[in-house]
C-alpha cells in the first residue's frame, strides 16, 4: 500500500489520474518465489545504487531486473541463515547515502525515507551474505600470483593488485556459480511478456543517492 501511494503521488505530480497508468507506471515486472517485484521496486534500488545496481537516469533494463533478482536471492539466503546488519551500519550508510539531503529528495517524489532505508538495509545484507559465504573462502597463494605475473621480479603493489585481482574473480566465480544452483530451488522469474526497457518512475536528481 504504501508503494502503490508513493506511485499514485507521483502520478499526481505528473498531472496522472488514470488507474491504467498507474499499473503501466508501477508494473509488477517479476517474481521471486512467488513475491512480486514492482518497477518502483527496481527503481528505487537503482536510484540509490544498491543490491547491484549502478545509478542512472536512462530507462530500466532487463539487464538491471536480471540483477536486482539476483539480489533478491542473496538476500533471501542471508534471511535464512539470519545474517544481520547493525543500526548503526545502517544509520552510516543513511548518512552516506545522503542522509537528511535524501529524505528531502524523497519527500519530493512521494516516496517515504524508511522505505529506502530498508533497501539500504538489505544492501548491506547481502553484502554481509557474501563476506560470509564467498570472500571468506577465497583464497589466493603466492604461486598463484607467481603464476599469473610470470618470470621476473615484480614489486609489492603489483603483486597486491593483481592478488586482489584474483581473490575477486574467485568470489565472483564462486558467486555465479550458487546463483545458479539456487535458481534451480527458488522460483525466479520475469513474467510472460514483461520486457524491458521501462521509463523509470521517478527521479531522486543530482547527488548521493540519485547520481
Amino acid at each position: 500500500m504504501r508503494r502503490l501511494c508513493a506511485v499514485l503521488a507521483l502520478l499526481a505530480i505528473a498531472g496522472v489520474s488514470d488507474a491504467a497508468d498507474v499499473r503501466l507506471m508501477d508494473s509488477v515486472l517479476a517474481e521471486v518465489d512467488s513475491r512480486p517485484v514492482t518497477l518502483s521496486d527496481v527503481a528505487l534500488a537503482r536510484a540509490l545504487g544498491v543490491l547491484g545496481l549502478e545509478p542512472s537516469a536512462g530507462p530500466i533494463t532487463d539487464t538491471e531486473l536480471e540483477r536486482y533478482l539476483e539480489a533478491q536471492l542473496a538476500l533471501r539466503e542471508a534471511g535464512q541463515l539470519a545474517v544481520e546488519v547493525s543500526s548503526a551500519d545502517v544509520d552510516r550508510a543513511w548518512e552516506s547515502a545522503g542522509g537528511a539531503a535524501l529524505a528531502a529528495r524523497l519527500e519530493a517524489v512521494g516516496i517515504e525515507p524508511v522505505w529506502a532505508r530498508r533497501l539500504l538495509e538489505a544492501d548491506l545484507r547481502v553484502d554481509r551474505f557474501v563476506d560470509l559465504r564467498f570472500r571468506a573462502f577465497a583464497f589466493v597463494t603466492e604461486f598463484d600470483v607467481d603464476e599469473v605475473l610470470g618470470p621476473g621480479s615484480h614489486d609489492a603493489a603489483t603483486r597486491a593488485r593483481t592478488r586482489e585481482r584474483l581473490r575477486a574473480a574467485k568470489i565472483a566465480e564462486a558467486f555465479a556459480t550458487w546463483k545458479e544452483d539456487v535458481r534451480q530451488r527458488i522460483s525466479i522469474r520475469q513474467l510472460p511478456g514483461v520486457t524491458g526497457p521501462w521509463p523509470a518512475p521517478f527521479s531522486l536528481g543530482p547527488g548521493p543517492g540519485g547520481k
